[in-house]
């Protein structure tokens, strides 16, 4: 186990939280044998049914640590997909019909009418992740008003001693992404409402970020969900924390971590480590120079000399400074995104030991994004692309009108940016995946262009394999290789959500090109090109602006 300073100083790395945590309870509000109901999603679910190793038997696990005597009874009541209004739905139909959610043996009337001692709601990360919201604070307080109304329905059923309100906790784990951004202002609006109702926060959203950062200390692949919405091991310890601390429960919640360190930190004997943190600094897709911040972070459990760390760059990069001497530290790194992969190795070293991390930024795409009409859609399941296609599909696939703002079906030309792959998204870093998450808070109809050039030095058959790492998403993609349609389709309902296409390279520059029009739920897609057995493609050269551009 990590020496107990050696945690204290990690956390001194903690990512800054997206929302004021109300004030915690000055004393514990749980009592030894109250009757504790979970109210939430599919993330309430999971940590319901994940048994032992879920977020609901945690909190009893930190309870039972400090507080042998107490035995609450814990029930957690969550249904995948719900929503603030989908929960207000489910109230009043549970009052005159039986009605069981993910947890199939839990009757959601039955649990309400038996009553309970405290009553936990943690809602919201389906109104952002569908999203049933616009990003606008006309319907963020519409929300909270949502979320108000069925507190005072399931409070005048179950009648609580206290009601408790959990903080959404991260969709991406990018606190700067678009959807985090909106669930901070739902947040902010759920510390506002336990202020003025005198309910408790539970701050699961804080804690989740400080598990993370304790995370990235040492493992520069850390992850707190399984797929950048529901929690894994991380993510469930982190969810009891915080709703420890907002109970009261600060000894508990502190216990919990030190019993669970394995689920966030590597074992002394694994010591020291190299992990490292990567932003990329506002950049255009029209700049062939790219600019990125790695902070990086030697972790040991002796009192060694600071370890050397330099980088290896790939061919057209800077680093400034070129080496550091420190524990801690910071570079900036800023050269062309020309290849599918561009690697930095960074190197510490520190008397005998000495550990190395490979930094992979893929190639970037050129996005538009607009809103459009879903011409092709009926009923929000079928889709057409015979009757989806427009003018601007075409012009823009063969190259012409790639520099000026995107005319869409509705409202104002778009310009476009630059999309980066990042580990903190579906698809991760892998060179051909596009998440709109990292882009826009999307909508109902809203439409994406994106292209990306692709230098050959030879004319060469390659393979176009489609497809995506989100669990749900209902969606629209065609694709373009020099203006060559690929295809067209609903890559979701297609087999395993795969598709694979051959394709002909021209020697010189390519133009691939992507169309996609969002429905609901996740956006998230991977354009990847494959050589066929022998070649690796290692020649081939990527660009985010026009070749007329640059030659």
């Amino acid at each position: 186990m990590i020496p107990t300073r050696l945690l204290q100083w990690m956390a001194l790395a903690v990512l800054p939280t997206v929302c004021a945590i109300a004030e915690t309870p000055r004393e514990a509000v749980i009592k030894d044998t109250d009757r504790i109901i979970f109210i939430g999603d599919s993330i309430t679910a999971q940590g319901t049914k994940g048994g032992k190793g879920g977020w609901v038997a945690m909190i009893g696990e930190g309870l039972s640590l400090t507080r042998p005597e107490a035995k609450p009874v814990l029930i957690g009541v969550g249904g995948s997909g719900s929503t603030v209004g989908a929960w207000l739905g489910f109230e009043k139909r549970s009052r005159t019909e039986p009605l069981a959610l993910d947890v199939k043996e839990t009757d959601v009337g039955k649990t309400l009418d038996a009553g309970s001692e405290i009553l936990v709601v943690m809602l919201g990360m389906n109104d952002v992740l569908s999203p049933s919201l616009k990003n606008d604070p006309a319907d963020f307080d519409a929300w909270i008003t949502r979320y108000s109304e069925l507190i005072e329905a399931i409070s005048a059923r179950s009648h609580p001693r206290v009601v408790a309100l959990a903080t959404v906790t991260p969709c991406t784990e990018d606190p700067a992404s678009p959807k985090n951004q909106v669930l901070a202002e739902l947040n902010r609006r759920l510390v506002k409402l336990a202020k003025e109702k005198h309910f408790l926060l539970l701050p699961t959203n804080e804690a989740s970020y400080e598990v993370q950062s304790l995370g990235r200390a040492t493992q520069s692949n850390f992850h707190i969900t399984g797929d950048f919405v529901h929690p894994n091991g991380a993510g469930h310890l982190a969810i009891a924390v915080g709703m420890l601390r907002g109970f009261g429960e600060e000894a508990a919640a502190a216990k919990l971590l030190e019993e669970h360190t394995k689920l966030y930190q590597p074992t002394a004997d694994k010591l020291p480590t190299l992990a490292y943190t990567l932003t990329r600094s506002a950049g255009s897709p029209d700049d062939e120079i790219q600019h990125f911040t790695v902070q990086y972070q030697w972790t040991s459990n002796t009192a060694q000399t600071p370890p050397l760390v330099k980088p290896m760059l790939p061919p057209g990069w800077k680093a400034s400074p070129e080496n550091l001497s420190a524990a801690k530290g910071q570079f900036e790194f800023s050269g062309p995104l020309d290849h599918a992969e561009n690697t930095i190795k960074l190197t510490a070293t520190s008397g005998a030991e000495s550990r190395e991390q490979l930094i992979t930024i893929p190639a970037g795409w050129r996005i538009s994004v607009g809103d459009g009409k879903g011409s092709g859609w009926f009923q929000n399941t079928t889709y057409d692309p015979e009757k989806d296609r427009q003018p601007t599909d075409e012009t823009l696939a063969k190259g012409e009108g790639l520099t000026a703002p995107v005319p869409f079906p509705v409202g104002d030309p778009a310009p476009w940016s630059l999309q980066v792959a990042s580990p903190d998204y579906t698809g991760l870093n892998r060179p051909g995946s596009v998440d709109m998450a990292g882009v826009v808070f999307f909508k109902h109809r809203q439409q994406a262009y994106g292209a990306r050039w692709i230098h050959s030095d030879k004319e060469r058959l390659v393979s176009l394999n489609l497809g995506t790492q989100a669990f749900a998403g209902t969606y629209s993609l065609g694709v373009w290789l020099n203006g060559k349609t690929a295809y067209e389709g609903k890559l979701m309902g297609e087999p395993s959500h795969k598709v694979t296409s051959a394709a002909m390279l021209k020697s010189g520059w390519n133009l691939l090109f992507f169309k996609s029009t969002f429905i609901q739920w996740q956006w998230q897609f991977s354009i990847d090109i494959a050589g066929p057995e022998g070649d690796d493609l290692a020649d081939l050269r990527y660009a985010t602006n026009p070749p007329a551009t640059k030659e």
